[in-house]
């Protein structure tokens, strides 16, 4: 499968009218103009300065695929229906920052902790509500490129609820807790309070599908920010829920993949500015293979 210009113009604009349709008129298509995309980019980029913008931070200490993955569903899943449209409204806009949670706690109470101690998630909120992390900490940026790795398999954990989310940030992250212990505290917290899946879903069984992710001209801190795109999208549209199977393969394009596609992460090409190009993508359900626990 080869996916075409046209294509991934289409899926641009599918997402860019999902989130913001005041944006995107339906009279503009995108998919023989890419000049009116581009504009409709650019609307949406001065619509996200402000105040009130939403926007949710990510503190990064480490990067594993496999658990990174796992987290991210994992707080995407765990957000009231309130959040989560507030958040699309803003296109799931976040800010990765480098820095250890486990030092953190004693000044921000986080929203969703990995239990590894990696990574941390703060929000997504008013832009003004992260202002002090965000001048504390730097971006989190990595140069080198990634390198290939064989296929993985994530069984996606369900979510914290509302009420563990709450009990977590004033529990198992105490003022006084030390980045030794947190992720042991973190893992009593979650064993202990109930989970339950996110409010307005239902329940359904789970599936597996394939999570694809371009290494080739792309550096580790721009993967991150095109995995948590879609991977944040694709669990508020349901096509990710408790109990899924993700299998993540890493490969040089998108190109040659036989199963079709349930979601694209597509940006514009930074060598190539008048084209678009495919970074990720979750396919339809597939067979799974053997699942990492």
């Amino acid at each position: 499968m080869t996916v075409t210009q046209l294509e991934l113009r289409d899926h641009a604009w599918t997402r860019l009218r999902r989130a913001r349709p005041d944006l995107a008129p339906p009279g503009q298509d995108g998919a023989d103009d890419m000049s009116a995309l581009l504009a409709a980019r650019e609307r949406v980029a001065e619509a996200a300065d402000g105040d009130e913008a939403y926007l949710a931070v990510a503190v990064v200490r480490r990067f594993e695929p496999a658990n990174w993955i796992r987290d991210t569903c994992r707080f995407a899943l765990g957000l009231t229906p309130d959040q989560a449209a507030a958040w699309r409204h803003a296109f799931t806009r976040t800010v990765f920052l480098a820095g250890n949670p486990g030092n953190l706690g004693d000044r921000f109470a986080f929203d969703h902790v990995a239990e590894d101690g990696s990574s941390a998630w703060f929000g997504p909120a008013p832009v003004s509500a992260s202002a002090g992390i965000r001048r504390l900490l730097k971006l989190f940026q990595a140069a080198a490129p990634l390198s290939a790795a064989q296929p993985t398999t994530i069984r996606i954990p369900a979510p914290q609820t509302v009420l563990s989310r709450t009990a977590l940030s004033q529990t198992a992250l105490p003022r006084t807790a030390s980045s030794q212990n947190v992720s042991s505290q973190n893992a009593v917290a979650r064993n202990t309070l109930p989970r339950i899946l996110p409010a307005g879903r239902t329940a359904r069984p789970s599936i597996h599908r394939d999570l694809h992710m371009v290494t080739v001209g792309v550096q580790l801190h721009q993967v991150l920010v095109h995995l948590h795109h879609l991977l944040a999208e694709a669990a508020m549209d349901g096509l990710i829920a408790p109990g899924d199977l993700l299998t993540l393969r890493p490969v040089p394009c998108l190109v040659g993949v036989s199963t079709p596609f349930a979601a694209i992460r597509v940006d514009v090409d930074p060598t190539l500015p008048d084209r678009l190009r495919a970074y990720a993508a979750l396919t339809e359900e597939t067979v799974a293979e053997s699942a990492q626990i």
